[in-house]
């Protein structure tokens, strides 16, 4: 089996784990993995996936690439992975690690290599708007605008991602605006006025923290929020957190494979698994049954 390992040298958890490339190789060792570790930046990481996929298979060739870093690290090489046999392997080294969770994979970085060196195969479903992948979920509206602040508070003012959250909210609601959006899904097209539209890989509860509880329904999940007050607005986190999420009167919901959103600009600033990018309308969601390949535990092969 042939194992190249990515480490973000930026993810929080391997910035506080001391020499990671080297616990990370060991661990591989004492479980009879041959990994070739890499410590890098995470830009790197989707161009480094993209040259692994591209090396010549070898007869019986089972690769593996581990991926050590958040969701949008992990989207980044899942980009290259999706629609080949190069299995991904996932270190959750992030802050939240959602695809981990959703997954049922382990966050214990021990636990993790234990997975990996288990070598479970079990194909789950992507999303990919205008031909970006995304693991977990994409958004317009306020909910990337606020990505983009927080990045900007973590590097004007040297804190971790949790830290920056209350002062990139604070912008956020003073900055926010709504947005006037055609949206396309099911053969149906709505003119909408929204201040957010999300689109998640695979059903996502709003009731219950908007966790999944598969990742291979083969489907997209859209939620619109519907124009509001700034105060019902405001509150909606909340009610999220709480469970008081009116489906009806709060978001409309679409429940689909494919959905286009259109609008008068021309470009439109665009989440991708919690990182901020401007894309050029208009934006082409679909979701890719199947197209990835990740190593779990035994017990996930049900997912």
């Amino acid at each position: 089996m042939r194992t190249l390992a990515l480490i973000n040298q930026s993810a929080g958890a391997a910035a506080r784990s001391g020499d990671i490339e080297k616990l990370v190789r060991d661990g591989f060792a004492k479980r009879g993995v041959d990994a070739d570790v890499k410590l890098v930046a995470g830009h790197q990481i989707g161009e480094m996936a993209q040259g692994f996929v591209a090396e010549r298979p070898r007869s019986g060739d089972r690769r593996v690439l581990v991926v050590g870093g958040g969701d949008g690290t992990l989207g980044s090489a899942a980009s290259a992975l999706a629609g080949t046999k190069v299995a991904l392997g996932v270190l959750p080294l992030g802050t939240l690690n959602h695809f981990a969770k959703d997954l049922g994979l382990p966050i214990e970085l021990d636990a993790a290599m234990d997975a990996i060196a288990a070598n479970n195969r079990v194909a789950v479903d992507v999303a990919e708007v205008n031909g970006r992948v995304f693991l977990n979920n994409s958004s317009i509206g306020i909910y990337p605008f606020f990505v983009a602040k927080r990045s900007a508070e973590q590097e004007r003012r040297g804190l971790g991602k949790l830290a920056a959250i209350g002062p990139a909210l604070a912008r956020t609601v003073r900055s926010a605006s709504w947005q006037a959006v055609h949206v396309a899904a099911q053969g149906n097209r709505k003119r909408l006025l929204t201040p957010c539209v999300f689109v998640g890989n695979n059903f996502y509860d709003i009731a219950d923290l908007g966790r999944r509880k598969s990742l291979s329904s083969h489907e997209l999940c859209v939620y619109v929020v519907k124009q509001q007050s700034w105060f019902g607005l405001a509150l909606l986190p909340f009610k999220i957190a709480l469970g008081l999420i009116d489906a009806t009167r709060d978001v409309e919901t679409y429940r689909t494979m494919a959905l286009q959103i259109t609008s008068h600009r021309a470009a439109m600033l665009v989440s991708l698994d919690g990182e901020a990018i401007s894309m050029d309308m208009p934006l082409n969601f679909r979701v890719r049954p199947a197209a990835l390949q990740v190593l779990s535990s035994a017990k996930m092969e049900g997912n």
